[in-house]
């Protein structure tokens, strides 16, 4: 007798480039009751069948995308999938979450996920509408930008097609290219772009006809739906993220000391203002735009025009990570400037975060001396120079002069030159840090440090919004510990702390952060950001869409369990404590700003870290346990990693 699914279709899409085959696979009931979706999906596979010692852009690298129980669903913050793979930013997890319309699609054309193998012979895209699956020619796409592929690839297929794709950094084979979905969705971070590069593969375009989810309880979810919907008109932190975005967060965050700037050398930014969400949204004519099912519609969508500087809607607008690290970090505060040069990287195929600390490196090792006019190809290298920061992005796109060692990022760029320029370069294991300065947030540092995917500021809600008491006595309020009182968490910690209480904050912060990245569910609908849906509202959701009779206490497991596998991935792949390393910058005193002379305590820092595992169940080198693999229900990786 055939399965009926719940929230999911029951098959997962394989597909052999190597020998343009594509099967169908069947996980069963199980599966999907313990790994629930996205990041669970995609290590169930990546750690069964990705050998240790292979070359992330070789043939032998697999790319996963995978949706969860909830995409696809009537109710805002299910619209997003997962993209995973061995990192050639990092060498070891990829692991990106994206939003926008492309996961829901998948969805509705019968199919929970798809497995890319191989490498094709030559260029291809791959069709899927509903069971009918094609590798076509791609060859007349290859070399275009990605707006110009949307466009061939829709009007082929459908308008009401959807598209992922990579730009011709991808195709290049840059380290921190990134996939676009629609244009204005991405998978950024890890060079998942040019691990789909590599296989020949520039397209995935999607288009179902299976327009409605199964859901036990569909009333039930359309009341919790409802009320998110009328809630967000009148909450005053959802309102203004409708408004502005992530956007609105620069100047505050710049006030606060800790926006990135001047390649972290200071947390504050006299231009700060000008290159803000108030100030992009009057100058560029702002406006909101949505994600599958979502009321929110926090995505921005600019145009405007100052002399070089043409900005379109097509690629819709910068998000505050782009604004800081294309802006601030690279001391300009143009907003026109820095929305073009992300129109640029979007429409080549590149992390515009990753591209920003990258050329961060680059200027403050000229300016030191330690790059030179020989290493650059004549190219001078300083802050505040729009013109040349999108002259750069053309370069490392297409891998042309210093663009080729630029393309490496930030840590491959420098131990190519050496010099000690590896000092200057802000990341860890490879992946450059997000727009948010540590040192005056410690659990984000911590995030920073132990993140499977090299630093990631997602890890984990951050510390201000923990540090004074919950406040029970409103609906309407942002973040605070109240959100988290279902898990026990009731003590304020200080911002800049790494006691066991900062510890213990953060391990059940990434558990929940965890579960998001496991069910594909966006943070900006849920808590602990902006008093949105609560976590028992979350177990609700789960409920009346799959019937599981689910409980908190299994949801925080799944993202545990996601954590846990991700460690024993990397485990599997080489890394080891070594590697949960932050640069020594965050440890000297902040030069400039609001926290001028804050830093983090080494040693103090170093011991968190040790806490950190031994509240995680795993060893003092950072290894899960056999026991911690057992009690997660997991104990099938232990043949794959070395555990005690």
């Amino acid at each position: 007798m055939e399965q009926k699914y719940y929230g999911f279709r029951g098959r997962i899409l394989r597909v052999d480039l190597t020998a343009m085959k594509v099967t169908v696979e069947e996980p069963g009931p199980r599966f999907y009751r313990v790994y629930m979706g996205g990041r669970n999906f995609a290590l169930h596979y990546l750690i069964k069948e990705l050998p240790p010692k292979i070359d992330p852009l070789g043939e032998e690298n697999k790319l996963m995308f995978m949706t969860s129980c909830t995409t696809g669903a009537p109710i805002s913050g299910q619209a997003r999938h997962t993209a995973a793979a061995l990192s050639p930013l990092t060498g070891g997890l990829a692991d990106s979450q994206c939003g926008g319309f492309w996961g829901a699609e998948l969805k509705f054309a019968g199919w929970d996920g798809i497995i890319i193998e191989g490498k094709a012979a030559s260029k291809v895209y791959i069709s899927i509408e509903d069971d009918r699956v094609q590798l076509l020619d791609a060859g007349e796409l290859w070399g275009n930008e990605t707006g110009d592929v949307q466009e061939i690839l829709t009007k082929r297929h459908s308008s009401k097609a959807h598209v992922l794709q990579i730009g011709p950094a991808g195709e290049n084979l840059v380290k921190f290219a990134c996939i676009t979905s629609d244009l204005k969705n991405f998978h950024g971070r890890g060079g998942l772009g040019a691990v789909m590069g590599s296989k020949n593969l520039r397209a995935i375009v999607v288009k179902g006809s299976q327009r409605k989810l199964n859901t036990v309880d569909p009333e039930g979810l359309n009341r919790i739906a409802t009320w998110f919907a009328r809630s967000r008109k009148g909450h005053p932190a959802i309102s203004l993220h409708h408004e502005l975005g992530t956007s609105k967060g620069v100047f505050p965050v710049s006030v606060a000391g800790m926006l990135p700037t001047y390649n972290f050398q200071d947390g504050s930014f006299k231009g700060a203002e000008a290159i803000g969400g108030e100030t992009m949204n009057r100058e560029l004519k702002g406006r909101g735009e949505t994600c599958f099912g979502c009321a929110v519609a926090c995505k921005r969508s600019i145009e405007g025009e100052k002399g070089r500087f043409k900005i379109t809607r097509q690629y819709g607008g910068p998000e505050y990570e782009s604004i800081g690290l294309l802006g601030s970090n690279l001391g300009i505060d143009d907003i026109y400037a820095v929305a073009a040069s992300n129109q640029r990287c979007n429409a080549l195929g590149l992390d515009t975060i990753s591209t920003g600390c990258t050329l961060s490196w680059a200027m403050e090792c000229f300016e030191k001396g330690l790059l030179t006019k020989e290493d650059t190809g004549g190219i001078e290298l300083k802050w505040n120079d729009p013109e040349k920061v999108l002259e750069l992005i053309e370069m490392i796109a297409k891998r042309q002069g210093i663009g080729n060692l630029l393309a490496e990022g930030s840590r491959g760029a420098a131990r190519r030159v050496g010099r000690d320029t590896e000092k200057y370069a802000v990341q860890v294991k490879g992946q450059e840090f997000a727009n948010h300065e540590p040192r005056g947030k410690w659990g984000v540092a911590l995030g920073y440090a132990v993140s499977p995917t090299g630093a990631d500021h997602l890890q984990a809600a951050h510390d201000p919004w923990f540090n004074k008491p919950g406040d029970y006595s409103t609906e309407c309020n942002w973040v605070d510990l109240e959100d988290l009182s279902p898990v026990g968490l009731i003590d304020p910690v200080p911002s800049e702390d790494i006691s066991a209480a900062k510890v213990r904050l953060f391990v059940y912060l990434q558990y929940i952060w965890g579960l998001h990245d496991v069910l594909d569910w966006c943070i900006f609908t849920s808590v602990p950001e902006f008093r949105a849906m609560s976590l028992n509202q979350l177990v609700d959701i789960i409920n009346c869409v799959t019937g599981w009779r689910t409980s908190l206490f299994e949801l925080l497991k799944a993202g545990e369990r996601g954590v846990t596998m991700a460690r024993a991935f990397n485990c599997i792949h080489g890394f080891t404590a070594e590697d949960d390393r932050l640069p020594e910058r965050f440890f000297e005193p902040m030069r400039e700003g609001t926290l001028k002379g804050h830093y983090i305590d080494k040693e103090k820092f170093y011991e968190g870290v040790k806490l950190y595992y031994g509240m995680m169940g795993w060893s003092d080198d950072g290894i899960p346990s056999a026991a911690k693999l057992e009690e997660l229900n997991v104990g099938w990786v232990r043949e794959f990693v070395k555990v005690s």
